[in-house]
C-alpha cells in the first residue's frame, strides 16, 4: 500500500442511493460518526467529531450518487499537508461497491494512524448498513 493513501472497500447488498445518503448527507453521517456539521455542496465547510477529535475541511467534489470527496485536517493537531477523503459507490445490480480513500499523507506514520482510524469508522458505517437491512458481502483494505 502506498505511504500516501488509505483505501478500504466493501461490497454491499444495498442500493447505491441509500448508501450514498449515509456518506453524503448530514443525517446519514451522524448515524455513524459522533457529530457532523455538513452540507453536500461543493465549497461548503464541514466539521466532524470522532470521539475526542475534531476534523474539518470542505467539500471538493460531488457527483450523486457515485462520488463525494472533501478536504480533511485535524483541528487540534493539523497534519501539515492537505489530505482528501473520497467515497466512491459503483452500482452492480442490487449491490454497491463502496470505496473510501484518504490520500495525501506526508509520512508512513500519518497513513498508518489514519488507516486504523478509518478501519474503525468504516466498520461503524457498515454496521449502519446492516442495521438498515443491508448485507455486507465482503470488506477489506486495498493494497
Amino acid at each position: 500500500m502506498s505511504d500516501r493513501r488509505v483505501e478500504l472497500q466493501a461490497e454491499v447488498d444495498t442500493p447505491r442511493e441509500a448508501l450514498f445518503a449515509l456518506v453524503a448527507t448530514q443525517a446519514g453521517l451522524v448515524r455513524w460518526l459522533d457529530e457532523a456539521d455538513f452540507e453536500p455542496k461543493v465549497g461548503a465547510a464541514l466539521r466532524f467529531r470522532l470521539r475526542d477529535a475534531e476534523a474539518h475541511g470542505e467539500v471538493v467534489a460531488l457527483d450523486p450518487p457515485q462520488h463525494i470527496s472533501w478536504s480533511w485536517d485535524w483541528h487540534d493537531e493539523p497534519l501539515g499537508v492537505p489530505t482528501v477523503v473520497a467515497f466512491d459507490l459503483i452500482e452492480h445490480g442490487a449491490r454497491t461497491h463502496l470505496t473510501i480513500r484518504h490520500v495525501g499523507f506526508r509520512t508512513r506514520a500519518q497513513r498508518e494512524l489514519h488507516e486504523q482510524l478509518w478501519r474503525y469508522w468504516f466498520g461503524r458505517l457498515l454496521l449502519e448498513v446492516r442495521r438498515a437491512g443491508g448485507e455486507v458481502t465482503s470488506a477489506g483494505a486495498s493494497t
